[in-house]
């Protein structure tokens, strides 16, 4: 049973970047990171330019890339996850039944199921809202220094309520989508801070209730109730970093795009 698990699960880990690229290829073609990044630049610099709320062609396409690219993995994430679950499980019923060395791997099996469910919200964000995170690809400048210009006018028109672009929609279709990012990441990370809080006081009250003679199942509760309640912690830190990002919307997009501004500047 574990030796499957721990097949399956190294098989899931080996597609997670593989699997996109090799089932998107038909469709999109090849995209290696620099390509991506230049087609990006360009898109970005057209839709700027363009003055129109509706996503050129080009851009469109680069959303439905990304979008797929992270559909993809948000399958890839979820079986991962129920696989490390079931993994976990087994090896802690290893530890109570006898072999005390399998503590320290049913530890290290738990930390990788709440590493690879948070990696699967992340993909769950992205796909709701694609755009957004794309933008964090932009490459330091184009061949023509288009998107160098093109970035300034962005920091100028954020910035600068008189800027020469003031009152093109574009701005205002990012700054949604800014908004509506943040809210929908705010929202995950609120749903599993929960579910992580609720778990860990499950698994402290087992602890509390069971046999004080069980010492293994004690301590199988207590790693297992430290372990979620941390995890809970570092959900509530990034839900509110999310929602403070949410209400200031410019400034996040400026942050987003700021290692490509930097590189330009």
């Amino acid at each position: 049973m574990i030796g499957l698990l721990l097949v399956a699960g190294s098989a899931l880990g080996a597609a997670f970047e593989l699997a996109p690229r090799v089932l998107l290829r038909p469709s999109f073609g090849a995209y290696s990171d620099a390509k991506l990044h230049d087609a990006l630049g360009r898109a970005f610099a057209e839709y700027w330019e363009s003055g129109s709320p509706a996503l050129p062609a080009h851009l469109t396409s680069l959303v439905d890339y990304w979008f797929q690219w992270h559909a993809i993995k948000v399958v890839n994430s979820a079986l991962l996850a129920v696989v490390l679950a079931l993994l976990t499980t087994a090896l802690w019923q290893k530890y109570v039944r006898g072999r005390r060395w399998y503590a320290a791997v049913a530890t290290a099996a738990t930390m990788s199921t709440v590493l690879v469910i948070w990696v699967l919200s992340v993909n769950i964000q992205v796909t709701a809202l694609p755009l957004i995170p794309l933008l964090g690809l932009l490459p330091g400048g184009t061949a023509d220094g288009e998107l160098a210009r093109v970035v300034s006018e962005m920091r100028e028109e954020l910035t600068n309520a008189a800027a020469p672009h003031a009152g093109s929609p574009v701005p205002a279709v990012l700054l949604g989508e800014v908004e509506r990012y943040y809210w929908v990441t705010a929202g995950i990370s609120a749903t599993l801070m929960v579910a992580a809080g609720l778990t860990s006081a499950c698994f402290w009250r087992r602890r509390l209730a069971g046999d004080t003679s069980a010492i293994r199942v004690r301590f199988m509760h207590s790693t297992l109730g430290v372990i979620t309640a941390l995890t809970a912690c570092v959900l509530l830190l990034m839900t509110v970093a999310s929602a403070l990002s949410a209400l200031e919307p410019a400034a996040s997009l400026l942050g987003i795009t700021a290692e490509a501004y930097n590189t330009q500047s």
